[in-house]
Order: structure tokens, then sequence, then C-alpha cells
């Protein structure tokens, strides 16, 4: 009976992500890429290589440039207001994205840590049930022995005592194996699509999707490849050449234990990390940016007073 009702209560553990799914607004126009001269002259401008490359990632590159194309007096430069609100919108936008991605993967890490609590939760209980029916059964056990030995025959308490033992080893073995599992029923798979790579992405927003996949010099690895580099060097997934198809740890969650939801936190770990950094390396660009708007300050004409009519 300890055995059946152990079995029950080792599968019929469900939490999803449907708390956690957020739309991701569709963009109708590719972003823009930056030209090599408009690259050339964000970094002759005085423009850090980081900081171009995330002006270029978030479709910044044109606007930013022009923010400083204008002529003040005695030739000095002036600030282009109108070009500097358009960069100012556009990089509130990526910031925006990053926001929402690392939601959307907090909310997920919290749905498999809960999981992860019932689980845990649920072996106890097993366990406890298991220890409980091995003390019953050697406590039968000796009272069983005890009265039998009191009958002439031999036999009789050596074969209670051999039942009793067998019960006790079913047990032993029933606790090695006794680890729940449950389902992790995921209707956002952010770690699937970052693995199979699609053009237009549903759960990621473009810019932080072009992060991801962008190059800062040709040949480098993209953030993307090295995440999944760094899960093949740690161990979390097969070390074989890249395949289309993701790992099992990524598609199947249908009986997972503990031990394959400690896998999974690991494998979003690092994209975290890689988030954080684009949000890292959009600091930089604005500080920059906001560096040569005051450095122009200076040289902007203030608007002419206007003079009240005379009474």
């Amino acid at each position: 009976m300890a055995l059946n009702a152990c079995a029950n209560d080792r599968s019929d553990i469900v939490v999803g992500d449907a708390i956690c799914l957020s739309q991701v607004p569709p963009r109708r126009t590719p972003l823009p890429v930056a030209t090599p001269a408009q690259r050339a002259g964000l970094l002759a401008a005085g423009f850090s290589a980081q900081a171009v490359h995330i002006a270029d990632v978030i479709g910044a590159a044109a606007p930013l440039l022009a923010s400083g194309d204008t002529t003040g007096r005695n030739g000095t430069s002036a600030f282009n207001s109108h070009a500097g609100t358009h960069m100012a919108i556009i990089a509130e936008r990526a910031a925006l994205e990053i926001q929402a991605m690392t939601a959307s993967l907090e909310c997920q890490l919290a749905r498999i840590i809960r999981l992860q609590d019932e689980l845990n939760n649920r072996n106890a209980t097993i366990n406890n049930r298991l220890t409980a029916a091995g003390i019953a059964i050697g406590a039968g056990a000796a009272v069983v022995t005890g009265g039998l030995s009191f009958f002439t025959n031999a036999t009789i308490p050596t074969v209670a005592g051999m039942v009793a033992g067998g019960a006790g080893g079913a047990l032993s073995v029933a606790q090695l194996g006794v680890d729940a599992t449950g389902e992790l029923r995921l209707r956002q798979n952010i770690l699937e699509e970052l693995w199979r790579a699609p053009e237009r992405p549903t759960h990621f927003g473009m810019r932080v999707w072009r992060y991801l996949n962008a190059r800062i010099n040709p040949g480098d690895q993209t953030p993307r490849e090295m995440i999944i580099a760094s899960w093949r060097a740690d161990g979390l997934i097969p070390d074989q050449d890249a395949t289309s198809e993701p790992p099992a740890i990524i598609l199947e969650h249908a009986a997972m234990s503990t031990d394959d939801l400690e896998k999974l936190q690991l494998l979003i770990e690092p994209l975290q990390a890689r988030i954080g950094l684009m949000s890292r390396d959009l600091g930089r660009l604005l500080e920059e940016f906001l560096e040569r708007s005051e450095a122009a300050a200076p040289s902007r004409q203030s608007a002419p007073t206007r003079r009240r009519p005379a009474a």
C-alpha cells in the first residue's frame, strides 16, 4: 500500500507559464543598418567602438550622427535637437525591450522554481511514508518472530523474518527511484527560439534579438553563439555539432525532476547575463550621447526675447 501511494504521488504536478505570457509587438519594417560611412563618422566624432556597435544594433546610427551635424556660431558644432529627440526615443524603446525580456525570463525562472519547490515537498512526503512503512515492517517482524519463537519448529520464525526482510528490501529499492517528477508547460519556450534562431522571433524584441545575433568584429562569435558554447562547456547539453533540433532538456518538459529543473535554470542564466550586458552597453551609448549634447550646449543660440508693445 505504501508503494502504491508513493507511485501515485510521483507525477501529477503541473506548473505552467501562462502568467508570464507577453506579446512582443511586431515591427512592420526592418531595423535600419548603419553604413560603413556612418560608422566611420561616429568614430570620428568621438564615440567609442562599443557605443557605435550598440547604436547600430538598436537602429540609431543615423539620428545619432545627425544630432551633431549642424553648425553653430563661429563654426562650432551645434546640437540638432530633432535628431537628438529621435535618438532618445529609439534608445528608450530599446530599454523597454530589455526590461520586457528581463521580466519574461525572471517570470519563467519563478515558475521553474515553483515546480521545483512542489517536487521537493512531494519527495519529502514520499520519503516520510516509506520511512514510516519501513518502521512498521520492522516492528511487525520483531513481534511476529518473537511470538513464533515459542514454537518448536525453528523454520517458522525464520521464514517470517525472511518475509519481513524481503518487504524491507522492496522499500529500500523503492526509495532509490522515489523522486517525483512534474510537468512544466511552456507556451513561451524562449530557449527553443534562441536555439532555432528564426529570422523574425516571437519571444524577443527586435533590438534585443539583433544584439544577440550581431558580431562586433568579423569572425567573432555572436552573443547567441557564446551562450550555446557556454552550455556545452558546462556540460548542460551534449557536446556535439550544432543541429537544427534543440537538445531534449529544452524541448521535453513532461516529466522533469528537480535535477532537470536545476539544469534548466542554468541554461537561462547566461541569457540573462547577456541581456544585462546589452543594458550596460546602452547605458554607455546614452552617457556618450549626453556628454556630446552638453558639450554643444554653449553654442546653441537662445531664442530672442520678445518685447512687449508700448502701452
